[in-house]
C-alpha cells in the first residue's frame, strides 16, 4: 500500500530516530509489518506529517491510489472519495436518508449523536480520524449544560466535504433555549456514491452498530481497546435520560445527572461511552503577565522552566501511548507559547478593595490558600473541606484599582500525570481577568517544540482551573450574578483564549493554512472555527478562531498592549452574546406565563409553577440590569485605555504594530459593543414592560378566580338554602302532624275526663252533685247511634283550632319588629368614656334617680351582648359601628301569685323580642353620628333612646374633659379566680364585654 509522506520544512528539533531529505514530498511503500521508514540524512530539519492515515493499520480492503491520499479532500471525480468519508455517509445513511416516497417522514440525525458514534467509531478503529476536546452545548428540559466532549474536526471536515459535493444536507434548528443545532440527511446522490464503498466495510459497520462491544475485537485486527481510554466501563442494564437518537440499531441516551452518555444497541446490550472522559496530558507552566498590565512596567514572576525535566519523565514513563500517535498526529508546531485566557466578570471598586483586604495585601504575609466553601460552624475544633486549594501570592496592586498575583492549584491528579499548573492572574475594577501563563513543556516536548493536540488538553485544564480560582475569589453576590446568567453552569462558561508563541512550523503564507485539511483542523482545535488569517510583516502570522486567537512570529510579544485591549473587548462580546441568548430564554418564559394566563382555566394546576417563574424572571430582570450597568460601565472605561495606532517608524520600526492594529479594529470594535449594549436596554425595558403586563394579568386572572370561588360558593349555599327550606317544609309538615297528634290527645283526654266522671280531679264519691252531667250525656247523646263519634270529631277540631290559634298569634307577636333611627345634627362625644360605657354592666348605668320598679323592669331583666363591630375609614376619618343587643329575660318570680301579677302587668317580656341597639361614631374627630334601635312592636323606641342618653351622660360620654377611671386587675388574684370577672356580674357579661377599641380595618 503507498502512503504520501508531506514533509514541510521546519527550524525545529526532530525526533532522533527522523531525518528527511528537503524535498516536498516523497512515497514510501509501507506494509502491515513496517512500522518506521528510514530516508538520507540532511543538514535541514524537518517535521513529519502523516496524511492518508492507517488506512492499512486498520485492516481495511479498500485500496487507493496515491493521489487519493495525497490530501484528506476528494478529486473532482466523485469515484476517489478516502474510505474514511465513504464509511462516515454509510454510517450517517443508516440513520437519515432521504424518503422514497411522500408518504414517509423525513429522517434526520442531529451533530451530537452523531459525533458521539464518530467517536466510538474512531476507538473501534473503523474511522481514520482525530479528535481533540471541545466544549458543547447539550439542552436538557429547555436549560443548556455545557459538556467537554471527545469531538473530531477531521469528521467535520469530512461531513463539510460531503455537503459541498451535494452528497448530505443539513438541516438548521434551534433548541429550546435558543441554542443553534444542525442535523443531517443523506440524500439520493449520496445513496449512489455508497455503492462504491465494498461490502465488507458496510458488513463491519452494521456490526459495530448491532452487535455487542466485546465481540467487535474479534472482527477488527486494530485492537478494540484504546490505549489512551484505558479499561472500558461496566456494562449497566438502566439506561435513562435524554434521548437523543433511537432507532432498530442503537439507541443513545444522554443521563445530566451523572454526565455521561449511553449506548443501547439492537441486541439489548448497554454501555457507557467514553465521550465525555478528556485525556489528561502532562504539563509545565509557569504565571505570566504582560508588562502593560503591570504598574511599573516590570512583572516578578516565578519560573517553573527548572521542572520541564519531570514532565518528559512522567510522560516517559507512562508511555507516549497516553495520546493516540502521538508522534504522527501533528501537522503545526508552536515555538515558547504564551497563553492568556480573558473572561469579564461583573465587578467594582468596592469589590476589588474588599478582595485586597480579603487577599491580604496591605498585610506582611500576602495570599495564602482560599476556598469558596463556607464554614458553617466556626466554633469547632477542627475544619474538614474538599481538596483542591488555591494558593494565591500576591505580585502588584493598586489598593482600589487592580491586583495581580500568582495562583497555585493543588488538586489531586492522576497517577502518571505530572501537572505543575501555575496561573498568573490579573483582576481590573472594570471587571476585566487575565489568566497567563507560559507553557515550559507538555509530555516529551520542549517549549521550542509543542504540538497542537497537546495543547488542546492542555486548554481544558486551563478553562475549568481557572474559574475554580476565580470562584474562590469572588463574593457570593458575584457568584449569584454568573450563575443567573449562565443558568447553573458558570463553571463551564466561555473563554477567549490568546495565544502568542515566537515561532510556528511549518512556517507558511496566512492563507495557506486554511487548507480545509490537517492544518486547519489542528488550528480549529485551540481557536474554534477559523474566519481570518493576516501576514504581520514578514514573519508574524495572525490567526484569529471564534475561540481564540493566535500570534505567531518573533515580534509577537512586542504587541502586548494592542493583544490585551483585543483580549479584554472579545472577553466583553462573549458576555455580550450569552446576555442576548439570555434575554430570549428571559422573553420565552413571560411569553410561555402570558399565554398561560389566558387559559389557565385549561390546567390549573400548574398556577404556582407559573408564578414561581414570572417571580423569578423579576429576580432575573433585576440582576440583568446590574450586570449590563456594570457593563457599559466598562465599556466606558475601557474607551480611554485603548492604545492609538503604532506610528511605523518611531514605535513600531518593522511596521507589525500598525498592521496588527488595523486588522483588530480595535475602535470599531469597542463600538459595536457599545451599540449592542444599547440595544440590549432597550430589550431589557421592553422585558421590564412585558413583566408589568404579565403581573397585572396575574393580577386580573387571581379576581377572575376569586370571582369564579363566590360564585361557585354561592351556588353552593343556594343549593345548602334550597336543601334547608326543603327540610324546613318538611320539619313544618312534621310539626303539624305532631300538632293534630297533642290536640286529638288533649281533646280525648279532657272528653274522658268530663264523661266518668273523674272532671278536674273529682269524682261520685267526692262530688255528687255532678252526678247529673254524667246522666245527661248519657241519656242524650250516648244512647244515638255515632251522635257520640260525631260529637267526639267535633271537639277535636275546636280543641285543634283553638291550639293554631294561640301558636300564630304568639309568633306573629314575636317576628313582627320595628326599627327607628335617630339621626339629629352630630353630638360630640367623648370617645374614651363611650369605650368605657360600652364595657360597663348595665347594672350600674341605671341613674340613682329612677325608681326601682323602672330598676327591675329595665335593667336587672336585660343584659348587654355586644354581636358586631366595624370600623371603616374614609378620607383619613375612620367610622365606627357597634352594635349590641339586650335580649329579654323572663323575670323571677316566688310564688304563683306575684306570676299572675307580673304577667298581667308586663306579659310582654314573656314574647316580646331582644332590643338591638347600632351606635355609629367618628372615632378620629369624636362626634356621634346616629343611633339606630330595632326592637319589638310592643317597645318605646324612644324611650329606649332616651334611656340610652341617659345612660351615655350618667357615664361622662358627652363630656370632653371626662376621663374615664382606670380598672386595675388585683396583683393577688389568680387567673382564674371569680374576681377576674366579678362576684356579682354573670358569666356571659364577663365574656361578652371583654375590653372593646376601635380597630384598623373593615
Amino acid at each position: 500500500m503507498g502512503v504520501v509522506i508531506e514533509i514541510v520544512a521546519s527550524q525545529q528539533r526532530l525526533p532522533d530516530d527522523i531525518a528527511v531529505p528537503d524535498h516536498l514530498a516523497v512515497e514510501f511503500p509501507i506494509t502491515k509489518d513496517s512500522s518506521s521508514f528510514s530516508s538520507t540524512s540532511s543538514s535541514t530539519m524537518m517535521a513529519l506529517r502523516v496524511s492518508g492515515v492507517r488506512e492499512e493499520a486498520l485492516g481495511m480492503d479498500s485500496r487507493m491510489e496515491l493521489d487519493a491520499l495525497h490530501s484528506s479532500l476528494p478529486h473532482e471525480d466523485d469515484s476517489n472519495w478516502t474510505p474514511s468519508h465513504l464509511r462516515l455517509l454509510y454510517l450517517l445513511s443508516r440513520f437519515a436518508t432521504y424518503p422514497s416516497s411522500t408518504d414517509e417522514e423525513e429522517k434526520w440525525l442531529r451533530s451530537l449523536p452523531l459525533q458521539v458514534m464518530v467517536f466510538e467509531a474512531i476507538v473501534h478503529g473503523l474511522l481514520a480520524f482525530d479528535y481533540s476536546p471541545v466544549c458543547t452545548s447539550i439542552v436538557k428540559d429547555g436549560q443548556s449544560r455545557r459538556l467537554w466532549l471527545n469531538m473530531s474536526h477531521d469528521a467535520r471536515a469530512a461531513i463539510d466535504d460531503l455537503r459541498e459535493h451535494e452528497l448530505v444536507k443539513a438541516l438548521k434548528t434551534c433548541s429550546e433555549d435558543f441554542q443553534p443545532s444542525t442535523a443531517y440527511q443523506v440524500t439520493q446522490e449520496g445513496m449512489t456514491v455508497l455503492a462504491s464503498l465494498p461490502p465488507r466495510d458496510k458488513q463491519r459497520l452494521d456490526e459495530f452498530l448491532t452487535a455487542p462491544r466485546n465481540s467487535l475485537s474479534d472482527i477488527v485486527s486494530a485492537p478494540v481497546e484504546s490505549p489512551r481510554l484505558g479499561p472500558r466501563p461496566l456494562t449497566t442494564t438502566n439506561p435513562s435520560g435524554l434521548v437523543l437518537v433511537e432507532n432498530l440499531l442503537l439507541k443513545i441516551t444522554y443521563d445530566p445527572d451523572k454526565g455521561h452518555f449511553r449506548i443501547r444497541r439492537g441486541d439489548g446490550s448497554v454501555y457507557v461511552s467514553r465521550v465525555t472522559d478528556i485525556e489528561e496530558v502532562s504539563y509545565v507552566s509557569s504565571p505570566y503577565l504582560p508588562s502593560c498590565l503591570m504598574r511599573n512596567g516590570t512583572a516578578n514572576f516565578s519560573s517553573n522552566a527548572w521542572q520541564a525535566e519531570k514532565c518528559r519523565k512522567g510522560a516517559a514513563s507512562v508511555g507516549s501511548s497516553s495520546i493516540q500517535d502521538a508522534d504522527l498526529s501533528f501537522a503545526i508546531v508552536l515555538e515558547n507559547v504564551r497563553l492568556m485566557v480573558g473572561e469579564w466578570i461583573p465587578f467594582g471598586p468596592n469589590q476589588i478593595v474588599l478582595l485586597n483586604d480579603r487577599l491580604g495585601s496591605l498585610e506582611r504575609c500576602q495570599g495564602g490558600l482560599f476556598t469558596s466553601e463556607l464554614d458553617d460552624a466556626p466554633t469547632s475544633t477542627s475544619l474538614a473541606i474538599e481538596p483542591g486549594l488555591t494558593k494565591i501570592a500576591i505580585v502588584d496592586f493598586e489598593f482600589d484599582c487592580f491586583t495581580n498575583f500568582e495562583a497555585d492549584i493543588y488538586a489531586p491528579i492522576e497517577d502518571g500525570i505530572i501537572q505543575i499548573e501555575s496561573f498568573g492572574m490579573h483582576l481590573n475594577g472594570d471587571g476585566s481577568i487575565v489568566y497567563g501563563m507560559e507553557i515550559d513543556a507538555t509530555m516529551d516536548r520542549s517549549a521550542d517544540f509543542l504540538c497542537v493536540d497537546h495543547l488542546a488538553r492542555l486548554l481544558v485544564d486551563v478553562d475549568l482551573d481557572s474559574s475554580k480560582i476565580i470562584n474562590d475569589l469572588l463574593s457570593s453576590h458575584q457568584r449569584g450574578l454568573l450563575d443567573m446568567l449562565f443558568m447553573g453552569d458558570a463553571r463551564s462558561r466561555n473563554k477567549f483564549a490568546l495565544l502568542t508563541a515566537s515561532g510556528i512550523s511549518p512556517k507558511l503564507p496566512a492563507r495557506a493554512y486554511l487548507d480545509r485539511g490537517e492544518k486547519e483542523n489542528e488550528l480549529k482545535q485551540v481557536l474554534g472555527e477559523l474566519h481570518s488569517v493576516h501576514d504581520i510583516g514578514k514573519d508574524d502570522k495572525l490567526l484569529v478562531g471564534h475561540d481564540g486567537m493566535l500570534l505567531a512570529g518573533p515580534n509577537a510579544n512586542k504587541h502586548e498592549p494592542l493583544l490585551v485591549a483585543h483580549l479584554a473587548l472579545l472577553s466583553r462580546e462573549l458576555v455580550v452574546r450569552f446576555f442576548f441568548k439570555r434575554t430570549f430564554i428571559l422573553g420565552d418564559v413571560l411569553a410561555r406565563a402570558r399565554n398561560y394566563m389566558t387559559s389557565f382555566e385549561m390546567n390549573p394546576e400548574a398556577l404556582d409553577d407559573m408564578r414561581d417563574r414570572v417571580s423569578r424572571c423579576a429576580h432575573d430582570l433585576v440582576l440583568l440590569e446590574e450586570i449590563l450597568e456594570l457593563l457599559r460601565e466598562s465599556l466606558r472605561g475601557l474607551a480611554h485605555t485603548i492604545p492609538s495606532r503604532p506610528t511605523p517608524c518611531e514605535d513600531d520600526p518593522t511596521g507589525g504594530g500598525a498592521a496588527l492594529y488595523d486588522h483588530l479594529q480595535l475602535r470599531k470594535t469597542h463600538k459595536d459593543l457599545e451599540m449592542r449594549c444599547k440595544d440590549l436596554a432597550k430589550l431589557l425595558r421592553g422585558f421590564r414592560a412585558k413583566l408589568k403586563q404579565v403581573q397585572s394579568q396575574n393580577g386580573t386572572m387571581a379576581k377572575m378566580m376569586l370571582e369564579g370561588l363566590v360564585l361557585g360558593v354561592e351556588r353552593n349555599v343556594a343549593v345548602l338554602a334550597e336543601v334547608t327550606r326543603a327540610n324546613q317544609r318538611s320539619l313544618k309538615g312534621s310539626f303539624d302532624v305532631l300538632l293534630l297528634m297533642f290536640a286529638a290527645i288533649l281533646a280525648f283526654e279532657l272528653l274522658d275526663r268530663i264523661t266518668d266522671g273523674n272532671l278536674l280531679g273529682m269524682d261520685k264519691a267526692t262530688a255528687p252533685s255532678l252526678q247529673w252531667i254524667k246522666n245527661l250525656v248519657v241519656e242524650n247523646f250516648i244512647g244515638y247511634p255515632a251522635l257520640w263519634f260525631v260529637i267526639n270529631m267535633i271537639w277535636l277540631v275546636v280543641v285543634i283550632w283553638l291550639v293554631r290559634a294561640g301558636i300564630r298569634l304568639g309568633s306573629r307577636r314575636l317576628t313582627r319588629t320595628q326599627r327607628m333611627v335617630f339621626a339629629n345634627a352630630p353630638r360630640r362625644i367623648n370617645v374614651a368614656a363611650f369605650e368605657q360605657f360600652l364595657r360597663t354592666p348595665l347594672d350600674e348605668l341605671v341613674p340613682s334617680e329612677e325608681s326601682s320598679a323602672a330598676r327591675a323592669r329595665c335593667t336587672s331583666r336585660r343584659k348587654r351582648v355586644i354581636e358586631a363591630r366595624k370600623a371603616s375609614v374614609r378620607e383619613s376619618i375612620r367610622v365606627v359601628n357597634v352594635l349590641w343587643s339586650e335580649p329579654a329575660v323572663r323575670p323571677k318570680c316566688q310564688t304563683w301569685m306575684e306570676l299572675f301579677v307580673t304577667v298581667r302587668q308586663n306579659w310582654e317580656l314573656f314574647i316580646a323580642p331582644p332590643v338591638r341597639t347600632q351606635v355609629t361614631y367618628d372615632a378620629t374627630n369624636g362626634f356621634l353620628l346616629d343611633v339606630i334601635v330595632h326592637a319589638g312592636l310592643t317597645t318605646n323606641c324612644s324611650e329606649i333612646y332616651d334611656q340610652l342618653k341617659r345612660q351615655m351622660e350618667s357615664t361622662g360620654c358627652f363630656d370632653e374633659h371626662y376621663t374615664p377611671p382606670t380598672v386595675s386587675k388585683p396583683e393577688d388574684s389568680p387567673p382564674n379566680s371569680n374576681s377576674r370577672r366579678g362576684f356579682f356580674v354573670p358569666r356571659s357579661i364577663a365574656r361578652w364585654n371583654a375590653p372593646v377599641h376601635p380597630t384598623h380595618g373593615v
